[in-house]
């Protein structure tokens, strides 16, 4: 790859702040606290499942075997990095993840011209760096990151001001259909994905502003109907955070969407249900139940095919006194959590899931400005360390995925 290629990706991976920390530095710690001491005073009912229905929803997914994978996210800001993180991730997956997060070209996809060349540089050493035999899962953000307002634009530099006729405008404006139509289908054209999820962590809007949510489903429709009609095999949906999700409102309104999805697309950190209940999540619990409870309830909620776009767990405990956060994690949780995900997700007939990192971002960290606390909720959720040495889930995750291969990869 060339060398703005691989620089371009390590940028992209700094900005997006691995699914969704930004959030933070978007709302401030005073935001934050509020939103916090709101959360613990009134955490949200749960929505009501029949556990019995797990199993039969589990069947009627139709999926045969599950697809394993990670993003392609590098340890640190080097070619190097970006080439051991690939050399890591390819013979142990059978999936291959591109999660775009860090703005889109509006300017020229609401005129329907050509992307700004930073942009097609970066695509085209993309696409050339997918695995042959890898199936491919492509996921784009329409939305900030505070997961309601419209994307930033971007372009030959990574942030620019939005277009005069997109500023202010609603998620379901014309012109944000068009333009946001224009920019998915240039990136299915150079891709050719199997799974596309056309708004990462986009469920959040419920949560977020919940009156946003029917004109996101406008938008969402909109762009669906016009790729399944290019595109009729392509399997398309957005991603959920869990936490939220399982609040029994969102969890109602989430149906009209997801009806109109073919898989039910979720980030799911389990470690960090302090991370959630700040945007007024119902807790995940303790220990296993923390993946346990909430895997469950999501198979009795919905038949649909069930797909992990982002998870992790991290192996040191994440204390962030400024926002009052503290996040147990540690090695033997991760390596029971992997163990439970293969098992969980084969049980239930999952889609796909996907880890986030593959390794530890230290070096990256320590490239951090002061006060860049809050990256400390992904840091240490890699695989391998940042040393590159394997931690002990590793070698559960490659059992898991050969297992997988000698199943048969579902198409």
């Amino acid at each position: 790859m060339r060398s703005r290629a691989g620089k371009g990706y390590c940028l992209l991976f700094a900005c997006v702040a691995c699914g969704g920390v930004l959030l933070f530095l978007v709302l401030g710690p005073t935001r934050v606290a509020i939103l916090a001491m709101t959360a613990l005073r009134h955490p949200p009912q749960v929505f009501v499942v029949d556990p019995a229905s797990a199993r039969t929803n589990a069947k009627d997914s139709g999926v045969t075997n599950t697809l394993y994978g990670f993003t392609p996210f590098p340890y640190d800001d080097t070619l190097t990095a970006l080439k051991r993180t690939h050399d890591f991730i390819v013979p142990n997956s059978t999936l291959y993840a591109l999660h775009f997060d860090d703005g889109i070209p509006w300017r020229e996809a609401l005129a329907d011209a050509p992307f700004p060349d930073r942009i097609r540089r970066e695509w085209n050493d993309m696409a050339k760096a997918i695995p042959k035999g890898h199936i491919v899962y492509l996921a784009f953000a329409p939305l900030d990151t505070d997961r309601k307002s419209l994307a930033p634009a971007t372009g030959n530099e990574k942030r620019l001001p939005l277009p005069a006729e997109l500023r202010d405008a609603p998620l379901d404006d014309p012109k944000v259909k068009r333009a946001y139509l224009n920019y998915a289908r240039r990136a299915v054209r150079l891709f050719h994905p199997y799974y596309l999820n056309l708004g990462i962590e986009a469920g959040e809007v419920l949560s977020r502003d919940f009156d946003r949510w029917p004109r996101f489903v406008g938008l969402y429709d909109y762009v669906r109907a016009a790729l399944k009609r290019e595109y009729p095999r392509m399997q398309i949906g957005i991603s959920f955070g869990l936490g939220d999700l399982r609040a029994d409102r969102e969890a109602k309104a989430a149906r009209v969407l997801i009806d109109k999805c073919d898989y039910v697309g979720l980030s799911f950190y389990p470690y960090a249900s302090a991370f959630e209940e700040v945007f007024g999540a119902p807790p995940y619990g303790n220990g296993p139940d923390s993946w346990r409870k909430p895997l469950a309830w999501v198979r009795a909620y919905t038949s649909k095919p069930i797909a992990i776009c982002e998870t992790g767990y991290s192996t040191q405990t994440v204390d962030i006194p400024q926002f009052g956060l503290h996040m147990p994690g540690g090695p033997e949780m991760q390596t029971a959590y992997v163990r439970d995900l293969f098992e969980i997700s084969g049980r239930d007939h999952y889609a796909f899931v996907i880890w986030f990192l593959a390794v530890d971002y230290d070096r990256l960290y320590a490239k951090m400005p002061p006060g860049s606390d809050a990256m400390k909720l992904w840091r240490n959720i890699g695989l391998i360390d940042g040393e590159l040495r394997a931690k002990p889930a590793w070698e559960i995750w490659q059992a898991g995925v050969a297992a997988s291969l000698k199943r048969g990869r579902y198409r």
